[in-house]
This record gives C-alpha cells, sequence and structure tokens, in this order.
C-alpha cells in the first residue's frame, strides 16, 4: 500500500495479497532489495524495469535517511523469492535531482528514483506513458504489481509477486490517488512499484509509480488510498537519463498483454538475512509514510561502485 519498505522474514508462508492474487505475469516487475553490508537489514520495494540495464523506482526507495549503513542493492526477477534465488547486484542508482520531502512526512517531490543493473536482463522494457493523465481518468481501472506485504502488520513483503487492479479515484498534484472500495490496495514493500494502464486485459504503459499510502480508515493498507507518482511529468528526464527507454503518446500503449515469467535472472545467490529491518511512522492523521524511506533533501546520483 504505500511508503513502507516492509520486511521478509526468512521461513514464513508466503499468504494472499490484500484482496489481490498472487501472479507469474509482469516479470519486469521485479523486487529490490537495500541492505546492509551483512545483510541483517533488509528494506523491500518495487521496481520496474525499463530497459535492459534500467529500473524504475521510488526515490524513497533508494535513500538512507536513517544512517543504517545501507550500501547494497539486489534485483530479483522472478514470481516466488527464496534464500538461493538469484539476484543481481546494481552498480548504480539515484534519484531524480528534485526529490524531497518535508520534515513532516507530508510534502514530498520527485519521488522517482533509477537502478542501473550491470549484466541487465534479456526483456524488453515496460514502455512509459507520455499522455497527461487528467480528471477524465477518473475511475479508470490501473493495474498494480509489488512485492508487498499482504496484509497491514504482517512481514510476508518481499516473497511474492501479487497483482490487483484499482480504480483511479482523483489527481493530486504530482500523484495519481488510486482507491478500491472492495479493500484491494497496496501495502508495505510495494513502494516503487508499477502502475500499469489496462488495455484489453492486457498491461499497457506504465503511468506511475508508487509513492505514498493514505490511511483513510484506521488501517495501514487495506482501505487505503495509494498515492503515486505520475511518469508522464517525469518522462524527460527518465528518458534522458536512460536512452534505450521507450514512450508511447497513449496511456494503454500496445496491448502485449501479461508477459509469462521467465524465470531470467542474473547474479550470484546471497545468504539468508538475520533479520529484517521495518521501519514505518505514521505522519500527520490519515497519512502514512515510511521513515527509512524518506529523506530530508534531495540526493543527487551518488556512484556506488560496480
Amino acid at each position: 500500500m504505500l511508503l513502507l519498505l516492509s520486511v521478509a522474514l526468512a521461513g514464513a508462508p508466503p499468504p494472499p495479497i490484500v484482496n489481490g492474487s498472487a501472479t507469474d505475469n509482469y516479470p519486469q516487475a521485479v523486487m529490490l532489495r537495500h541492505a546492509t553490508s551483512d545483510w541483517r537489514t533488509v528494506y523491500i520495494c518495487t521496481g520496474t524495469l525499463i530497459a535492459p540495464h534500467w529500473v524504475l523506482t521510488a526515490a524513497h526507495c533508494l535513500t538512507d535517511p536513517e544512517h543504517e549503513g545501507l550500501t547494497e542493492l539486489h534485483v530479483y526477477m522472478g514470481t516466488v523469492w527464496s534464500n538461493d534465488a538469484a539476484e543481481q547486484a546494481a552498480d548504480d542508482w539515484y534519484t531524480h535531482p528534485d526529490y524531497s520531502v518535508s520534515d513532516d512526512g507530508l510534502d514530498i517531490v520527485a519521488d522517482l528514483g533509477l537502478v542501473h543493473v550491470p549484466e541487465g536482463y534479456s526483456i524488453d522494457g515496460n514502455v512509459l506513458n507520455a499522455t497527461p493523465i487528467t480528471e477524465s481518468d477518473v475511475g479508470t481501472d490501473f493495474r498494480y504489481v509489488g512485492w508487498g506485504s499482504s496484509d497491514d502488520y504482517s512481514y510476508d513483503a518481499g516473497y511474492v509477486k501479487r497483482e490487483a487492479d484499482v480504480p483511479l479515484s482523483g489527481l493530486e498534484g504530482e500523484f495519481l490517488l488510486g482507491y478500491d472500495p472492495g479493500g484491494s490496495a497496496t501495502c508495505g514493500g510495494d513502494s516503487g512499484g508499477p502502475v500499469f494502464a489496462i488495455d484489453g486485459g492486457g498491461i499497457g504503459a506504465l503511468v506511475a509509480v508508487h509513492s505514498f499510502g493514505r490511511d483513510d480508515d484506521g488501517t495501514l493498507c487495506a482501505g487505503s488510498t495509494s498515492g503515486d507518482t505520475r511518469v508522464d511529468l517525469y518522462v524527460d528526464w527518465i528518458t534522458g537519463e536512460v536512452a534505450d527507454a521507450t514512450t508511447t503518446a497513449d496511456a494503454a500503449g500496445d496491448d502485449t498483454g501479461p508477459v509469462d515469467d521467465t524465470g531470467d535472472t542474473h547474479g550470484a545467490k546471497q545468504t539468508p538475512e538475520e533479520k529484517s529491518g521495518c521501519a514505518t511512522a505514521p505522519g500527520q492523521p490519515g497519512w502514512l509514510f515510511v521513515a527509512a524511506g524518506l529523506a530530508l533533501a534531495a540526493r543527487r546520483r551518488v556512484r556506488r561502485g560496480a
């Protein structure tokens, strides 16, 4: 549901999503694990492969405001993560230069970041939407895909990729707002994940990146409103950074439909985490943010080493 980078505790069984369903489609929807060098503290986020070597995610997924020493960032492409899953270590990651969040966590700007994977993946990246989303789109269903927790207080983020269709309930600044009266919602670990246009039952262009969840009814996940950073407002920056990213003038894009997961992964296997960290902090009433995912000032590009 939100800006929370929830955790995966080794050995726990993966229950179902918050009124969504597990999926083995959308291989471009990858899991990110941002960790300390000893892998004792791990934060889970979601991202979208937009070119063979590039993943688009939320900026707050790439920051370390609590100074926990998050130096490792791994990408997993697959359906169900396990301790022996093959991952690819990112060699560079950075946030949009205008990324910032206010001290109270209520004002967030340019919550987008990019992750570079050196070996790349042998599938095409998702097309980016370049068409402005307007009030006329309110009521349209969009497809959310992520690796987040299945319920308000569960610790299963990062085990299973899930999907849910959520209608657009409104626009607010640079955010799309998604609310499903049926209860489908994003949750901890879905931060940075894709919001896809739906075209004929399949997926179209990437229209937004998940940024935060608004606590509308006293629950963290189910019943909340999702706030998602619009891709169309930042497509020039994204394509300027990623030369082989592609865009479409139609939000629906080409109807390629869900793509079966090929299981194509790269990189060395990692040892299991002894524990994972989940630092969540409520903002003002009606909002929920992840403290560990939000920096107090914009972070410029930082080389992380090969």
